[in-house]
Formats: structure tokens, C-alpha cells, sequence
């Protein structure tokens, strides 16, 4: 007890001393202090003075994080009084000026209700986990249908997302939110938060060849439609509202089509020979439906036969060039304006220039060096560099599925190894920022990497006269996990703010074994700080796309539970996934709070 007792004392010595360090008048004076008393508590191995606590059935300080002075302080008091020495003074007290635990809880949630609405709670016991939900381009669509229905099935929180659509469309959405608040008290309105889209780099386009249409099935049945030389030939397509598939179409000649009916198949004979069904189901002067029982490749040289008729394919869809990686593979990245195509062979199919894509963000190829890592489409993609000619790298493929990943456009390209110096804050995100100043709740600053873009978008609301809109930091890079203690501290100089930890671009950066230890250092350091948390990325995907979630989503789900805001993208089913989310967060906050395990009664066994 003696020797635990000495620990904690040094360890208050520190404390008391960082408290000089902290200008009282700070916005949030307190929350920083403490924030320096974690990084005080995390900067040495405290494991053996934990045992020597567990094993006195005392507090080990693993729950201590929004209020570390407070339950040192309580500590000493209990370790001292066992040992009958005198207790902390009232008077000695007040001068560390840090947080009681009842304080630290009440600011964290003071903090949560001013993001993301609701009433805020005190109590250990009580935590309310908020729903964020991104909004589709079509959700102002059918008087804001989505939105309303989103809104009745519990969503706290819309995401508006500005690297897609403009303002009109960002307006419309906003308009329904508006009136939907009218109708709702103050607690209960909707927030908007808008995310600024930050200096993300994506692959550019691909060109469009002319080559075989895939049309069909070898495991099932598929619909298909075919009309007259009015339409195009293409393959079957998804919806993006309903993500229910699009028929694919096959477009025939005039005097082909008239022939055609039900009383026998359509044979089609592809670019391959082989041959297929066609049964019709309906004809009529427009259109005819039917389903194909085979898959086959459809180009110019394709024959339709019908009886004695026949008839040839017209008018197909030019498609983006498959540019298919394998591994050891070689790979073109360029900052020039070149549509991207696969490898250039010769007349003996040797490789002359390897597949080519080009990036989003110019003047940046130039700091990556030999032998870092490139990943790509969410690291389905995983090259690393082996040669850089200032304006394109070239790098050779070493992760890829083995029959082949296709390459496609807009995707995200990640360089975890390097550090691209850019700011957070571009030049399109302040033109966008002061499009939506008047319906924002919040701002978000994706891919914040310091203290300097906060500080960029905290002077842009400066300026405008908006500071009371929230600002939320994005963590999604190497750079930016290890900035974090300064991108809080400049946080806490907003009236609103708070940290979104977007697993998606982090897990390539960091690595996806590194990111269940991340994503609890990241909740750890924002407890500290009294920091609102957004935990993002994948959240029961699987429900959202397929309506059935996987059991690994439903865990992972309920981890989330000890953060402020649980954000799930777009998807067919987002309705049921609201419930399903709702009801995981409703029974995890009774068995535990943040990190904090809740001794309810255990109504399975007792």
C-alpha cells in the first residue's frame, strides 16, 4: 500500500504542476487540463502501479480518462486515510482547478448535445449514442419522401456530402430538414452536418473502348429487354435509389424487331459462337421482355435468329477499358491529364507501356519515393513504388485478388508511407463551406492532419461570423493520429467541436491489423478531452446493401455504442438498419457506459 501510495504522489506532483501550463482563460480551460493530465498519466508503462491497485480492490485508473486528477486525487485520499495519514485539504483542492468526476461527465455530455442534439445527462448510468445517417443525391426527391421516412425512424444527425452534387441540390435537402424541424421540439430537431470533401486523391477517368457486352448468366435465368434501334445495347446495370438491377437491353434492327414474338425463343448467336435463349414473356410496339438462359458476348457480329427471320445487334455502349491488375503487375500513376487504359502491347503481346491511370491531386508524385507503399479502392489495390519520374510513378502491383482486380475511376488512392504536405482546408472546400454557411450545424475538415486546418476553418467561420457552427476533424491519416493532442487542443479553442474517426481511409493508412488498437487510442485521448467522437466507416454495411448484416458488423456495432455518434452511409436499406443499429446501441448502454462496465441486474441468470 506504502509503495502505491508513492507512485500516486509523484504522479500528483506532475499533475499539480501541469496545471501552470494552462491559461484559465482558455475557452475550454478545463477540458485542456485534463487532457494534459492524460498525456501526463499515458507518457510512461503505469501497468505495475495498476496491479498494485487491482490487487487493494481499488480504482486502476483505466477509467480515469475524462477526469485523471479527480481520481488521483481520490486515490491518494483512500490510500492515505488506510494509512492514517491526513486527507486532502478542501482548500489544497481548489487550487489544482481541475474537473470533480461529476463535472468531467456532465461537460462530456454538454459537449455531445451541442453537436448532435438530445438532452444532455450527468449520470453514470445514462448514455444516448446519436444516429448519423448519409444522405443519397436523390433524397430531396418525392417531397423529401427519404428524408422524412429517415427522420421518423430515429436519425439524430444527416450528413450532407459535398464531394457529390452542388448546392441546389444541398439546399433541397436542407429545406426538407427545416421543415421537418418545425414540427419538433428544440432537443429533438435534426442537425445538419455538412462534409467538406478536403484534398482527397482518386483515380481519373478511364477511356472507352469498343468491345464484346457481357449479357446473361451461366447460373441463373436474367431478364432481359430488347427494343428497336432507338435504344442502346448494354448489359445490366444497378439502380442507384433502389440498387435493384436494371434489365440489361439489346437494341435490333426495325424491320427484326416487328417479326418477333412469344411463340417461340429468340436464338442469339454471340461474338464466341455459342449459342443462347431467348424466352419473351411480352411484345408489344415498344419494347419486348424476356429472360436469357445462358451468358454470352454480344458485339456487331452478333445474329438474332427468330424462326426464319434474322436479325443483328445494333448500337452498343462503348465500356471503360478493363484494366485488370494482377500481382507483379506494373502500374502507371500520372499527374497529367491522360485518360487512363490498360497495358499497350505489341502485335506479339508484349507489354510496351504498362496499364496507366492518373490522380486527382497535382504536384504530388514528386515526394514518394522508391520502394513506399501505394494502395488503392480501399486497398483492393496494393502497389509499391519502383521507379518516379516527378510527374508519375510506376510501381508494381503486390496485392490484388489472384483472378485479377479491376481498376475503376473516382476511387481513393492512399500513400501511408508518405507525407503529403497539403492543407485540409481546399480551395473548392472554402467555396462550398460558404455555400452551405446557412444550413450547417457543423462542418467537417476531412483528412485533418493538424492543429494549422482547424485553425484554417476555425478563421473561415471567424470571418463569416459563424462561430457557432460545430467543427468535427476527420482522422484519417498516419499524420493525423499522431498530431492528434494538437488538433484537440486547437478543438477546444471552438464553442462546438468534435472528432470523427473515419476507419475507412485510416485502416489503409495505418494498416487493418493496426486498426482496432487505433480506433481505442483515438476514443481514449478524445474521453480525455471531453471530445464528442463520430465513428464512421462501414457501419452494418451489409445490413444497409444486402438487408442482412454479417455477425462480425453486429460486434463491431455494438463497439460503437461508446462513442457520441455512430454515422452509417447510404444504402437501400437504411431504414431497417436504423432499427437494428438502434436496438444494439439501447441494449449495449445497459450493460455499459463509454468504457465503463454497468453492474445492472443480470436478468439471463438471476
Amino acid at each position: 500500500m506504502e509503495s502505491a501510495l508513492g507512485d500516486i504522489e509523484i504522479l500528483r506532483k506532475h499533475l499539480r504542476a501541469a496545471r501552470d501550463e494552462v491559461n484559465s482563460d482558455y475557452p475550454r480551460a478545463q477540458s485542456l487540463l485534463n487532457l494534459n493530465h492524460y498525456m501526463l498519466l499515458r507518457q510512461e508503462d503505469r501497468t505495475d502501479l495498476q496491479e498494485k491497485l487491482f490487487m487493494l480492490s481499488l480504482s486502476s485508473l483505466g477509467r480515469s480518462y475524462a477526469h485523471v486528477a479527480a481520481s488521483i486525487d481520490t486515490l491518494y485520499d483512500q490510500l492515505s486515510s488506510s494509512l492514517g495519514n491526513e486527507e486532502i485539504s478542501e482548500a489544497l483542492m481548489a487550487e489544482f482547478r481541475h474537473l470533480s468526476i461529476a463535472d468531467a461527465i456532465s461537460i462530456a455530455s454538454k459537449n455531445s448535445k451541442a453537436l448532435f442534439g438530445g438532452k444532455a445527462s450527468s449520470k453514470l448510468s445514462k448514455q444516448i449514442t446519436a444516429v448519423m445517417v448519409t444522405l443519397p443525391s436523390h433524397a430531396a426527391e418525392n417531397d423529401g419522401l427519404l428524408i422524412r421516412q429517415l427522420a421518423d425512424s430515429g436519425v439524430n444527425v444527416f450528413r450532407i456530402n459535398t464531394a457529390h452534387d452542388d448546392s441546389a441540390v444541398w439546399r433541397s435537402m436542407a429545406e426538407v430538414i427545416a421543415a421537418i424541424n418545425t414540427q419538433r421540439d428544440r432537443e429533438e430537431k435534426i442537425k445538419i452536418f455538412i462534409d467538406l470533401a478536403g484534398p482527397k486523391i482518386r483515380t481519373g477517368t478511364i477511356r472507352e473502348v469498343e468491345m464484346p457486352i457481357e449479357i446473361g448468366s451461366n447460373k441463373q435465368v436474367k431478364e432481359v429487354m430488347i427494343y428497336s434501334t432507338d435504344a442502346a445495347t448494354k448489359g445490366e446495370t444497378t439502380d442507384s435509389v433502389t440498387q435493384g438491377k436494371i434489365p440489361a437491353q439489346i437494341a435490333v434492327d426495325k424491320k427484326f424487331f416487328k417479326k418477333i414474338g412469344t411463340a417461340h425463343p429468340v436464338e442469339i448467336i454471340d461474338a464466341n459462337h455459342k449459342k443462347a435463349l431467348i424466352t419473351l414473356s411480352e411484345v408489344n410496339e415498344s419494347y419486348a421482355r424476356g429472360v436469357i438462359n445462358k451468358k454470352v458476348f454480344v458485339n456487331k457480329k452478333t445474329k438474332l435468329k427468330y424462326g426464319e427471320h434474322e436479325g443483328k445487334v445494333q448500337n452498343l455502349q462503348m465500356q471503360k477499358d478493363p484494366i485488370r491488375l494482377f500481382v507483379n503487375d506494373r502500374l502507371i500513376i500520372t499527374e497529367n491529364e491522360i485518360e487512363g487504359s490498360s497495358p499497350l502491347l505489341d502485335g506479339e503481346n508484349n507489354i510496351i507501356r504498362p496499364a496507366l491511370i492518373s490522380c486527382s491531386l497535382k504536384g504530388m508524385l514528386s515526394s514518394l519515393k522508391v520502394g513506399e507503399k501505394i494502395f488503392i479502392d480501399d486497398g483492393k489495390i496494393g502497389g509499391v513504388v519502383i521507379e518516379n519520374n516527378v510527374t508519375s510513378v510506376t510501381c508494381k502491383v503486390v496485392v490484388s485478388k489472384p483472378s485479377g482486380t479491376l481498376l475503376k475511376e473516382e476511387k481513393g488512392i492512399n500513400f501511408p508511407d508518405t507525407y503529403i504536405q497539403t492543407s485540409a482546408l481546399t480551395a473548392l472546400d472554402r467555396t462550398n463551406a460558404l455555400e452551405v454557411l446557412e444550413i450547417a450545424d457543423s462542418l467537417s475538415l476531412s483528412f485533418c492532419q493538424s492543429a494549422q486546418d482547424v485553425h484554417d476553418l476555425q478563421r473561415l467561420l471567424e470571418e463569416n461570423k459563424r462561430t457557432d457552427i460545430g467543427i468535427i476533424a476527420k482522422i484519417e491519416t498516419q499524420q493525423g493520429v499522431v498530431n492528434m493532442p494538437e488538433i484537440l487542443k486547437q478543438l477546444l479553442q471552438s464553442e462546438k467541436s468534435g472528432v470523427m474517426i473515419a476507419r475507412g481511409d485510416l485502416a489503409i493508412e495505418v494498416g487493418f491489423e493496426n486498426m482496432a488498437y487505433m480506433q481505442e487510442a483515438l476514443l481514449d485521448i478524445c474521453d480525455a478531452a471531453h471530445m464528442p467522437v463520430i465513428w464512421a466507416t462501414q457501419v452494418l454495411e451489409s445490413k444497409m446493401k444486402n438487408n442482412l448484416p454479417s455477425r462480425a458488423e453486429v460486434t463491431d456495432a455494438a463497439m460503437a455504442g461508446r462513442a457520441e455518434c455512430v454515422m452509417l452511409n447510404k444504402g437501400a436499406f437504411a431504414i431497417d438498419t436504423i432499427d437494428v443499429l438502434t436496438r444494439i446501441l439501447n441494449d449495449m448502454h445497459l450493460v455499459s457506459k463509454k468504457n465503463r462496465q454497468l453492474l445492472k441486474k443480470e436478468t439471463l441468470w438471476c
